[in-house]
This record gives C-alpha cells, structure tokens and sequence, in this order.
C-alpha cells in the first residue's frame, strides 16, 4: 500500500512540473525579427551567355583550339615558338612568322600566309601526318592527339579569310633585311675549280681562320645572299669593303679597297650568286685582308659580318697573303 501510495505521488508532481513548464513557456513575449533585405533577391537562374565570337576569328581560334591544345607545358609554352601563351603572341609568331624547321624540299617560308592554306606551313602541320619526321603532325602524334576535323577546318577558315588578327586587321607581308648567308672563293670560275676558301686551305686548317691566298693571285668570290621581296638580281646597292683592320673597314682604313660585285647565275642548277674577281696584287704580303659585305633591298640595308658579331665570324670573311 504504502509503496503505490509513493508511485502515485510521484506521477502526481511530474504532470504538475511539466504543466508549470508549459504555463511559464506560454508567458513569453513574441520578439519580431528585422527584416532581412536577402529575402528579396530573386535568384532565378539566369540563361547561359551568348557566345558572340565568330568561331573563324583568331579569338575563337585561340580560345578553342591554340591555346588549350597547344600551350601545354613542354609545348607551345614559351619554350620554343610559337608563343601560344597569349592571343597576341600567338598571331605574331604565326602571320609571316618566318619558318623554322620546314620539309626536305624548304617547302614554305611563312608559318601562316593569309588567303593561302597550301602556303601555310602550320596547317600543313596539323593535316600532315609525316611533314619531316613520321608521326610529327601537330599536335605530336606521338605525345597528344591530332585535331579534331572541326578544328582543322576553323583554322583553314581563318587562313583563308585573310589570318586576321584579334582586331580583325590582315597581316601585311614584311619587308626584312636580306640575308647573307656565306661565300665561296675559287682559284677559278671554270669547271673544276678549287675553292680557296674551304677549312683545308686555312690557317691550321680552322674554319674561321683567314684562307691563304698567294700575292700577285686571283680569286673569284660567289656570295650567297636573299631577300624575302626583291631578287637577287636587283638587289642594290651591293659592296664589299676590305682592310687590314677587322674593325675599321671606311675608307681611310690600313689596305682599303672597295668591290661592286655582279650578278651570276649558274645555269646548271639555276643557283644565283654575286659574284666578283680579287686580285690580291692589290694588298701587300704577309697580310690579312678582313673583309665586309653590304647590301640593300632599296630599303633595308644588310652588313655582314657586323662590327658586333663573334669573332670567330668576322675571321671567317678573311684571308691572308703569302710573302
């Protein structure tokens, strides 16, 4: 008895605390909260952006195949060129960027020609599988993966519509410097000639060294020399200065002669040339005769070796007289 007395009890005071819980509860003051300008934003997905970018604009191009394609690291990164790293480093390393590595048979001059696909070598790169090397087509065939036909196609598109730059203007062709490139000399211009110039006919048989040459002698100089816009032919004026001091070569140097060579065409292999005769009657024995070539497109003029060059190459355009 006395123990369900103390149960009733028990149940008896835990409703009347849980009926005090909910009296006191009941009692307190609603608080209104500020208002929470969030709640009035309406955040409604927008619709995608419109891509207005011509896909055959060089934008379109960088954006979509050059830059993610091409400037991957140990690629078109910086490294070599192209500079695919940025839109505008990329147009200026491809519009008559001059070529670098070119095919066996020195195919193309320019990477990108506008208005000519069969000119370009870059989209030769991308659609040939063997240009120099087996599996070199761009991307490397041996490292990435070829272009997808609809890329090859956007940029045949943009060659085609004149290579435009970011700003839609077509790249003008350039007017450079003709290029110098070396010379022969020879003991004669007839069939069967030896030339004068090669290692073994210098000073300890070193490449750069003077060539030996005897007094009172003759030789015949062949210097190969082009021009990206004016042949061979019409370039002028041409000049070759000689003088005893490899740094002084005006017209008040130690042995100063001056040379108008001519043109020369080589009618069995159609190479061309300027060409002139030297005879060493004109400088003293035991001398070295340093000697420097000028010559202009009628715009730009080239001098070859320059002041500033190595020495090794300004040697090289020597030759030293027997006593």
């Amino acid at each position: 008895m006395i123990q369900g007395f103390k149960f009733k009890v028990a149940g008896l005071l835990a409703l009347m605390a849980a009926g005090s819980a909910l009296l006191f509860q009941g009692c307190e003051p609603e608080v209104d909260l500020p208002h929470n300008p969030y709640d009035d934003i309406d955040y409604e997905t927008p619709a995608p952006p419109v891509d207005t970018l011509d896909p055959l604009s060089f934008a379109a191009i960088y954006r979509d195949i050059l830059h993610p394609r091409c400037a991957v690291p140990g690629c078109h990164d910086g490294h070599f060129e192209p500079d695919m790293r940025s839109v505008a480093s990329a147009h200026a390393t491809l519009a008559f960027a001059p070529v670098v590595k070119n095919d066996t048979a020195e195919s193309f001059v320019y990477r990108v020609v506008p208005y000519d696909t069969a000119h370009s070598v870059l989209h030769e790169r991308i659609t040939n599988c063997c240009f120099a090397n087996v599996n070199d087509r761009m991307p490397q065939d041996n490292i990435g993966v070829p272009l997808e036909q609809e890329y090859v196609d956007r940029i045949a598109g943009w060659i085609m519509a004149g290579a435009r730059n970011m700003f839609g203007e077509v790249p003008t062709a350039p007017d450079r410097r003709p290029v110098v490139f070396w010379y022969w000399a020879m003991d004669t211009v007839a069939s069967g000639g030896v030339a004068v110039s090669d290692e073994d006919n210098r000073i300890d048989n070193v490449w750069y060294n003077p060539f030996i040459m005897p007094y009172n002698d003759w030789m015949y100089m062949f210097i190969r020399v082009e021009d990206d816009s004016t042949s061979i032919e019409n370039l002028s004026p041409r000049t070759l200065k000689c003088s005893y001091d490899i740094d002084d070569l005006t017209a008040s140097a130690p042995g100063y002669k001056e040379y108008t060579p001519s043109y020369f065409y080589n009618p069995w292999d159609g190479s061309e040339f300027h060409f002139l005769p030297i005879s060493t009657a004109h400088f003293a024995p035991d001398k070295v005769v340093y000697m420097r070539y000028y010559v202009s497109d009628g715009t730009n003029t080239t001098e070859y070796p320059r002041a500033d060059q190595y020495i090794g190459v300004r040697t090289a355009w020597s030759f030293y007289i027997l006593p």
